[in-house]
């Protein structure tokens, strides 16, 4: 798979939350930006899936640098098993206490707002909130950084390039029309 390819399908995970908030798909915004980490921290990772670990490693190194997000890896973890799992906003972690519940706003609403909120009422320990551009904006940072430190690390790039190999890919129906009809062709060579 060319390093073109890698980025194309990482840029389509964009594309995809792009279309969803322009649509006002806010829910399945989330879950493309939630897979979107996951792939990333796979790809980051010595992993052959992707894990918990892999999920909070590259959120703590990519994501949560250098921006206003408010949330923990904990907490966007949680947050992605409760949106992934049941389109809630609980999760085992959640409900066991060890991740806080997130509170998202979008569009014209601001998160310091819906913070404030959650702080007036004296949750602060169980909900934050996340303004749903901000954590896609942070993400797509966090891809720039992490594809910065690949082209500076031809080891660790080839690593990633051999993982993206197994990336999801279409064939167009021509594709498919070509492959069968040169099969079909070569089965009437051999007779």
């Amino acid at each position: 798979m060319s390093e073109q390819k890698l980025y194309e399908n990482l840029m389509s995970l964009s594309q995809g939350v792009d279309a969803c908030l322009s649509n006002h798909l806010v829910g399945p915004a989330l879950i493309l930006i939630y897979s979107a980490i996951d792939t990333a921290g796979w790809l980051d990772s010595n992993e052959q899936f992707a894990t918990r670990t892999s999920f909070d490693n590259w959120i703590n190194r990519y994501l949560l640098s250098g921006n206003s997000l408010s949330c923990t890896a904990a907490d966007l973890f949680a947050a992605r098993c409760g949106l992934l799992h049941t389109f809630t906003p609980n999760s085992k972690l959640s409900s066991n206490k060890q991740a806080r519940r997130i509170c998202y706003a979008w569009g014209n609403s601001r998160g310091e707002d819906l913070q404030r909120t959650i702080d007036l009422a004296n949750h602060g320990n169980e909900y934050v909130a996340v303004k749903v551009e901000e954590l896609f904006a942070a993400w797509g940072d966090g891809v720039a950084m992490f594809t910065e430190e690949l082209d500076a690390d031809a080891v660790r790039k080839t690593k990633v390039m051999a993982k993206a190999r197994n990336f999801f890919s279409a064939l167009g129906t021509e594709s498919i029309t070509d492959l069968l009809a040169a099969v079909d062709q070569q089965d009437k060579t051999e007779k």
